[in-house]
């Protein structure tokens, strides 16, 4: 059982790596609007900023799911698919581990 947990927990960590990628490229974005903001109005400041982290968020999915894409052994180790999405059989196993075939597979 600690096995299964510890597998689960792993796997679980690996799906959130990517909402993790995301929020780290608009933070990034942010801070670096936050330099430009001084020099603009309020207004300004603010949607450059915004401006910015969107741009850097959508940057940063980008490359990420194109490192996803030619990384077959990044996506086995997360059991994600080339668009960053847990595998299905993944999580019925892992959900549901007595419901498996004859040899052990999911």
């Amino acid at each position: 059982m600690p096995r299964r947990a510890a597998r689960l927990l792993f796997r679980f960590a690996g799906w959130l790596l990517t909402p993790f990628v995301l929020i780290c490229a608009a933070g990034i974005g942010a801070t670096i609007g936050l330099v430009v903001a001084p020099r603009l109005s309020p207004n300004g400041g603010l949607a450059v900023t915004v401006a910015l982290a969107l741009c850097a968020a959508i940057a940063g999915l980008v490359g990420w799911v194109r490192l996803l894409r030619h990384s077959p052994e990044l996506r086995h180790t997360f059991a994600v698919t080339e668009e960053g999405l847990p595998e299905s059989k993944l999580v019925e196993h892992l959900t549901h581990p007595d419901d498996t075939n004859s040899d052990g597979t999911p």
